[in-house]
């Protein structure tokens, strides 16, 4: 049977491909759905794709130098910090020590690096579970918040310690020199594994096992191995895998395959800096334009052009239309041809890639005006939908690699700022904003960004759609504490409606996991902000369905917690309807499990005056509409007797 929760979260998707109204208001239906197919669908749960992702790696793993050292401390003091240089595999050496340590009991999970909602703390303890195992990933901290987590380390580890979980911190480079005391007894410097070695263990995965001597016939290979990062170590690997893949009509080998990669992943900045040297101005704008639509057809490469040209203010072509070359001509001279499919590409493979790299690169002071051309063209409409999905992420790139995260920023912020044209460019923008968020380096701006909008009242609704999705299709797959607390906000702030995707998506983002569960339990204030309570109703009725939530001590207790807020501070005719069906699923289990639900209202019932009072008349007329009922709520009066210390009146009185 599907979780309700879970139905909720479906009822503003539907597979049409137009706008279709349903009723009142703004409808964003179709885009939602499209802004989720953009960012990745979620075919399985949050957990099962991270095992997946770390058994992956797992099977492809070279330890790095002293890895075994960091392991022994591990296990010895349950904490490890790693230190080294970037490239090192730092990150994958962590995930390592985590995924192979044993005894885990609890769930795997990163910790958050930025500091969310006033006074919060740099670690938050609350969030270790029993026998976790605990990523804080710090490679990308500046010294502030460096120094704010190793004033809370010591503690922190106290808490981890007595829970029988694992730590392992990566620590940011070259700020070694701000460590303080303590932690440097439990840090550990990795150094980079032989590159050798690396590609060697992706090639053997995939069948490929080259003896010495064939290694030795590439001469650009070690030079290659020893000076580049691990992550192009497998890029190579994965190229080489394809050229023999795709050479099954030729009698090639090892050599060739491993040559031809190598030019593919090769630095070629020199190769492209002469080449677009030798063009002129609408050229070099042809070349962009390609590069950025690549396997697009001629028309969509004319008119971006046209679109780059205006947006650099480049003058305009004197020459009559039909006595300048057509396009066939100008695709020969950027050494690109339309193939049989009808479809425009660079004769050499890959090439696109540094093209587009070589004019962000060499031409800094035009990328205010590449961030409006891509904006342009993607708003203007003339693009396809697969257009604008390969154009976006090709935009992203180049502006993160560049370090100008603010232009992705600018752009998602500018597509959502109305709610306008139905919403249209909402998926553009989520596309945008998943992007920054699985960045490796940049990740944490967008993270820091989404959260301060997800506390504006006034946001747009249509940028609500766009960060409900990228939260929860995208940043609860790496850092789901983050994605629930800003769910969590834009569901505070979502008017009701007949769909409330923030609502949604929190509420099943924290139906899966126990954990994130008592998260959401210990956040809400129901006296504060309405839609705390409707969020509670929902997640205690989850929970009554839940044996593995009603069986835990911390959950009851965050429950009890709940039940005497939703006593204290909302109306006796808000909650009567949701403490009747909690009494209802007490009824429904074995005598000891049903006796757990009912301790919970009974304990929230004494903590808060006069709640005592009208459960007892909400019941008893509960009772009146199904005789059936009243030994149930016998039971239950005599459960809040007990919570109230009072003494069961002898028998015969």
């Amino acid at each position: 049977m599907t979780d309700p929760m879970l139905e909720s979260l479906a009822t503003y998707v539907n597979q049409a491909h137009g706008p279709t109204n349903t009723g009142e208001g703004q409808q964003l239906n179709n885009f939602y759905f499209q802004a989720a197919s953009r960012v990745g669908r979620r075919n399985r749960d949050r957990l099962a794709v991270a095992q997946d992702e770390r058994e992956w790696l797992d099977r492809r793993f070279t330890e790095p130098e002293r890895y075994g050292k960091a392991r022994d401390m591990l296990r010895d003091h349950s904490t490890v910090l790693l230190d080294g240089q970037p490239g090192s595999g730092r990150r994958a050496a962590a995930l390592m020590l985590l995924h192979r340590s044993p005894g885990g009991t609890g769930s795997l999970h990163e910790l958050p690096d930025t500091s969310d909602d006033e006074g919060s703390r740099a670690l938050d303890a609350s969030v270790v579970g029993e026998g976790d195992r605990l990523l804080l990933d710090l490679s990308n901290s500046d010294e502030t918040h460096y120094l704010a987590v190793q004033s809370e380390l010591s503690a922190f580890r106290d808490v981890v310690r007595q829970k029988d979980a694992r730590l392992v911190v990566v620590l940011p480079y070259g700020l070694r020199y701000l460590q303080q005391g303590g932690p440097g007894q439990f840090t550990v410097q990795i150094l980079r594994p032989r590159g050798r070695d690396v590609l060697m263990r992706y090639l053997r995965l995939d069948g490929i096992t080259p003896s010495p001597s064939e290694l030795n016939t590439v001469p650009e290979l070690p030079d290659y191995l020893l000076r580049t990062r691990l992550q192009d170590i497998a890029e190579l690997a994965r190229s080489i895998r394809e050229q023999r893949d795709g050479c099954s009509d030729r009698p090639d080998g090892f050599p060739q395959w491993c040559s031809r990669a190598l030019a593919l992943v090769s630095d070629r900045t020199p190769e492209v800096a002469a080449f677009i040297a030798s063009l002129d101005g609408r050229r070099r704008a042809l070349s962009l334009s390609l590069a950025m639509l690549h396997e697009r057809t001629p028309a969509t490469v004319f008119h971006a052009t046209e679109e780059l040209l205006k947006a650099i203010n480049h003058p305009p072509d004197e020459q009559p239309r039909l006595e300048r070359t057509d396009l066939t001509e100008q695709f020969k001279a950027i050494k690109a041809e339309t193939r049989t499919d009808g479809r425009v590409r660079f004769l050499t493979p890959d090439y696109d890639k540094a093209v587009r790299a070589h004019f962000w690169t060499y031409c800094p002071d035009l990328r205010d005006s590449f961030r409006n051309w891509v904006g342009g063209c993607v708003q203007r409409g003339a693009l396809t939908d697969d257009e604008r999905a390969e154009l976006i992420p090709r935009f992203a790139e180049q502006c993160l690699r560049t370090d100008r995260p603010e232009d992705v920023l600018e752009l998602a912020e500018h597509w959502t700022q109305h709610n306008g044209d139905q919403g249209r460019l909402m998926p553009d923008a989520a596309q945008l904003l998943a992007e920054g968020l699985r960045h490796e380096r940049h990740g944490r701006a967008f993270r820091k960004a989404i959260y301060t909008w997800s506390k504006d009242p006034y946001l747009p609704m249509v940028r609500r759609r766009a960060l409900v999705v990228v939260c929860f299709e995208t940043m609860a797959m790496t850092h789901p504490d983050q994605a629930l607390v800003r769910l969590h906000h834009l569901a505070r702030r979502e008017k009701p409606a007949k769909d409330n995707p923030a609502l949604d998506a929190l509420l099943a983002l924290a139906a899966g996991d126990g954990r994130l569960f008592r998260l959401l339990l210990d956040r809400l204030e129901p006296g504060k902000w309405p839609r705390d309570a409707t969020a509670f109703y929902a997640l205690a009725d989850h929970a009554a369905r839940s044996r593995a939530l009603y069986s835990s001590v911390a959950a009851r207790e965050r429950l009890v917690t709940g039940w005497a807020d939703i006593f204290g501070y909302r109306s006796h005719e808000e909650w009567r309807e949701p403490a009747c069906r909690w009494l209802a699923a007490a009824d429904a289990l074995v005598e000891g499990r049903g006796e757990r639900l009912m301790d919970v209202l009974a304990r929230a019932g004494a903590r808060s005056p006069g709640a005592a009072g009208r459960l007892h008349v909400a019941f008893r007329d509960w009772a009146y509409a199904a005789p059936q009922r009243a030994a149930l709520v016998s039971r239950f009066d005599r459960a809040l007797d007990e919570a109230q210390g009072v003494e069961p009146l002898p028998l015969g009185t």
